[in-house]
């Protein structure tokens, strides 16, 4: 395996790991200069990377662009609905932003053990008469 293909496994590794260190740290209440920095790495992140997990068919520039603009949607659907429902807590935020990422990421992990073949398969619809009809 080439280093070139390997880094940005270990930069995503990274970049998770250091986001769930400022979740842990806001979950926890310490306070440090990193915490809000991790946080934010942390709302943009993990939503980001989840979405990207379902969009290994798109080039690496319109992943990008879809993943960030994903995460602050649901960053923002979050808080609204939270606001909205008179529950307004960041804690409860972060772990909601966690959960929502942790569930479109299985989703995103399990597409890609399927593999392009069968996902191609599924998408394919079946004629209703059970094959091609040869009459005219």
């Amino acid at each position: 395996m080439r280093a070139g293909i390997a880094a940005p496994r270990y930069l995503r590794g990274g970049i998770i790991m250091a986001g769930s260190a400022g979740a842990l740290l806001a979950l926890a209440g310490i306070n440090s200069v990193a915490r809000g920095p991790l946080v934010l790495l942390f709302l943009l992140a993990a939503p980001g990377l989840a979405v990207a997990s379902l969009l290994r068919r798109l080039d690496p520039g319109a992943r990008i662009v879809v993943a960030v603009t994903a995460a602050i949607a649901i960053n923002v659907l979050v808080a609204e609905t939270m606001l909205a429902a008179g529950a307004w807590s960041p804690s409860a935020g972060l772990l909601a932003i966690a959960a929502i990422s942790a569930v479109i990421g299985v989703i995103g992990v399990r597409a890609a053990r399927r593999g392009p073949a069968s996902a191609a398969r599924a998408a394919v619809p079946r004629a209703l008469g059970g094959g091609i009809s040869t009459s005219t």
